[in-house]
């Protein structure tokens, strides 16, 4: 039998444990849940082509270059999940035809080259101005 490899399994630390267990327990007792906040961000490639088809027996099947165009998508929100930060885009284009002729939009925008979160993007990201800092 065949399967497919995936994740990062093997490249998990399992002395955090001892970390999230003891050290983070005392650092967050002395916090609300609703001003303990959680961001992470996730890839959206828009462009890719499926990785598995639906074929007779005997036809052949081809499949072409993945697209590595990409937005990068940070979400956050607090403990009790009642405040849900602004998302933010990271998309390549200065000024998205996307956005062209729009009065409002409901995410913050930012761009660099390849799409990618940048330790400069996420300490300009305020999340709606919920007057938190947040550590990428």
């Amino acid at each position: 039998m065949a399967k497919v490899i995936s994740g990062e399994s093997k490249d998990v630390d399992h002395n955090s444990e001892n970390w999230i267990t003891e050290t983070l327990s005392k650092i967050l007792k002395d916090y609300k849940p609703e001003n303990i906040f959680n961001a992470d961000e996730t890839a959206l490639f828009f462009q890719c082509l499926p990785q598995k088809a639906l074929t007779l027996k005997k036809e052949k099947c081809f499949g072409g270059k993945q697209s590595n165009a990409r937005l990068t998508v940070m979400l956050g929100a607090n403990m009790t999940g009642h405040q849900k930060l602004k998302p933010l885009v990271i998309g390549r284009s200065k000024n998205p035809r996307c956005f062209k002729g729009a009065k409002s939009v409901e995410v913050d925008y930012d761009f660099n080259k390849k799409s990618w979160m940048t330790s400069e993007i996420c300490e300009k990201w305020d999340g709606s101005k919920v007057g938190q800092t947040y550590d990428c």
